[in-house]
């Protein structure tokens, strides 16, 4: 089979950390498809990952990586883009591949982290609750744009400001920051693994890596509730469901599509990620996966 592995921070030349993690990204899961036998091809600025064949896009802009995700020519294909940009990415490229991650509906709901939480609310899952900007009592609050990428332009405040503009305000809810890893097909939910995100909120929430898996003796109820929250909102294929652990393990924010951690659990995990992705497409999940030890990685420890 041949296979499209679209990373949008390589096709267009993100700077930065955007590039580290989308090229730490590419290279596991073009390793992965390749063990299997697959021909993967994958679109680039430039740089290559040691894996896949790669094809240098004419130019960096949406537009050509719109253009290269509608004339790839590959069976079937896996998109990995902000959030925000995702779904309309997912619209072209199912109109002649097929798609290995979430459909555009349910990205386009995951990205909008107001109408996602009002959803998973809905669905009586677990959330930090929204603040109400003309009743919002006591603080501390915690800022966020309403559609963006992790831990991007997020801030914690004691007090709300008077124009919130484009984000959104919900309580600050102690606890661990955690995220579950899982694959989704239909009503069926395969959890990977449970993870401890290193996130600095002094810095502004800025994420610095994590621990996969973590170990913890709440494991059930997280499990639950990241279970609860994918089929609330018809995730399919990889997805990450990041958690604050507190009094409740409460869903804080749902990314669509491949996230950093699994350069933790390629290392740690037996199964093949590209055979898991390509049974909840294309055939049945297994009951369970296994995982052996433990990994600990840093953001600015990946390599380029």
């Amino acid at each position: 089979m041949k296979v499209l592995i679209a990373e949008y921070a390589v096709a267009t030349d993100l700077p930065g950390t955007y590039a580290v993690e989308g090229r730490a990204m590419l290279s596991i899961l073009a390793r992965s498809f390749e063990r299997l036998g697959h021909e993967v091809i994958y679109p680039t600025a430039g740089p290559e990952v040691g894996a896949g064949r790669p094809i240098v896009l004419e130019g960096k802009s949406d537009e050509h990586f719109e253009d290269f995700l509608a004339g790839s020519g590959a069976d079937a294909g896996l998109v990995i883009a902000p959030d925000e940009l995702l779904p309309g990415f997912l619209e072209i490229l199912e109109k002649g591949t097929a798609n290995l991650g979430c459909s555009p509906a349910a990205a386009r709901l995951s990205a909008d982290k107001l109408a996602c939480t009002r959803r998973l609310q809905e669905e009586a899952v677990p959330v930090v609750e929204i603040a109400d900007p003309d009743d919002p009592g006591t603080g501390p609050f915690v800022l966020k744009p309403r559609f963006g990428c992790g831990s991007e332009r997020m801030e914690l405040v004691d007090e709300l400001p008077e124009d919130l503009g484009d984000r959104i305000a919900t309580r600050f809810c102690q606890g661990e920051a955690l995220s579950v890893s899982l694959i989704a097909s239909g009503d069926r939910v395969l959890p990977l693994t449970v993870n401890k995100q290193l996130v600095s909120v002094e810095a502004g929430f800025e994420y610095r890596g994590g621990i996969v898996p973590y170990r913890s003796d709440r494991e059930e109820e997280i499990l639950k509730a990241a279970k609860m929250a994918a089929r609330a909102l018809d995730l399919s294929g990889y997805a990450g469901i990041d958690l604050v652990v507190g009094d409740l393990p409460r869903v804080v924010d749902v990314n669509p599509r491949p996230t950093t951690s699994i350069v933790g659990i390629a290392k740690v995990m037996r199964e093949e990620l590209a055979d898991l992705i390509l049974r909840a497409r294309f055939a049945t999940l297994p009951g369970r996966v296994t995982v052996e030890g433990s990994c600990e990685f840093r953001k600015g420890e990946l390599e380029l």
